[in-house]
């Protein structure tokens, strides 16, 4: 197993109202960026990667076990970035002034985060260009989720 060097950040979750547009919509756009779906809490037990995550508020939306859907995407199990909990209705993201910035390992990984997003229901908020305001290499695309969480991408490698 590849060592990788050591991220202060465990994860972090948010709540969508509808689990198969965000794994529709998280699949797609995470892959450029070297994540994939390592828990999915509809997959049976012998074929998850990772725990469930416990959970103390209740949920719109849950399965017969009356639990609430989770999907979890990271590099690998162990390095389990974020976390998506179905809360349907109830389910709300911060106002203006919050995003999620996530690191892409190229600018062509941040174009297609882009083109990923726009096909799979997310709202341009920032094509994917230099932003020179915040450093010279500093290649961002923004777009927000079908549920209206803000999302950034940024390579701060240069051409």
């Amino acid at each position: 197993m590849t060592s990788h060097p050591h991220n202060p950040l465990g994860h972090i979750s948010i709540g969508v109202r509808d689990y198969t547009v965000s794994k529709a919509f998280y699949t797609a756009v995470l892959e450029p960026l070297g994540l994939r779906l390592v828990f999915d809490s509809e997959e049976p037990a012998s074929t998850t990667l990772s725990k469930p995550k416990p959970t103390s508020q209740t949920a719109t939306n849950t399965t017969q076990t009356n639990r609430v859907r989770t999907l979890g995407y990271g590099r690998d199990p162990q390095h389990e970035l974020l976390n998506i909990f179905e809360f349907g209705e109830a389910a709300s993201p911060p106002g203006p002034g919050f995003h999620l910035a996530l690191t892409a390992p190229s600018r062509m990984a941040v174009v297609e985060f882009h083109e990923r997003a726009m096909a799979a229901g997310g709202e341009d908020n920032g094509l994917p260009g230099v932003r020179k305001h915040y450093g010279a290499n500093y290649f961002a695309a923004f777009v927000v989720d079908p549920d209206g969480w803000r999302l950034e991408v940024v390579c701060k490698d240069g051409e």
